[in-house]
């Protein structure tokens, strides 16, 4: 640059300080929900799973021990989820779901119960499940737990993708007299559940 103007070396030499600040700068995070929305984008996945409950204790949002396979017993129709709090997208539209669809089936007999499983046990503690459901007026059991434990109940129902931002929209029935669970991936509505939910009990 000897024969370079002043003015112009100050702008070159500017520009080379700006370049350093730039690729020295912190990336951004990846965004850790777009696994998440794309999979809610998809087309529902409708189908009969046999799974075989894990004999673990979680426990619940007040911090009481639960024995999983007691909570989902054979003989207990059920609605189960996998959610996680710190989520801002999928997950309050699931639990919203269920909210409409406990309203629907209010007067199924039996009514099913309802319970929705953590899948970030890093995170959500018994505390904020308790925050959470308060927040969503939600009366279910949300469930947690060790790391093992959890991540073992969530490949016993096939829900784990290697993190929450793998989460994938799923809801699991169990109706009534049935051994069998109805899996159904994607984001539904309360009224495509509650259908599905009436077509085998008549």
């Amino acid at each position: 640059m000897g024969n370079t103007p002043a003015a112009t070396r100050v702008r070159l030499v500017g520009a080379a300080v700006l370049a350093g600040l730039w690729l020295a700068w912190p990336a951004r995070p990846a965004d850790e929900h777009a696994a998440h929305r794309a999979a809610a984008a998809a087309p529902l996945q409708i189908r009969n799973d046999d799974y075989q409950v894990p004999d673990v204790l979680l426990q619940d949002q007040r911090g009481v021990p639960v024995r999983l396979r007691t909570l989902l017993a054979d003989d207990q129709p059920l609605v189960v989820n996998f959610i996680y709090t710190s989520c801002t997208t999928v997950c309050p539209v699931m639990t919203a779901t269920l909210l409409q669809l406990q309203r629907q089936l209010a007067h199924a007999a039996p009514a099913p119960r309802y319970v929705s499983i953590s899948i970030d046990p890093d995170y959500d503690s018994a505390a904020l499940l308790h925050d959470y459901a308060a927040r969503f007026h939600a009366d279910w059991n949300f469930l947690t737990g060790d790391r093992d434990t959890v991540i073992a109940v969530l490949n016993a129902f096939a829900a784990w993708r290697g993190g929450k931002g793998n989460h994938v929209a799923i809801t699991l029935l169990r109706r009534p007299g049935e051994s069998h669970w109805l899996r159904v991936e994607g984001l539904s509505s309360a009224a495509e559940l509650a259908r599905l939910w009436r077509q085998g009990t008549g």
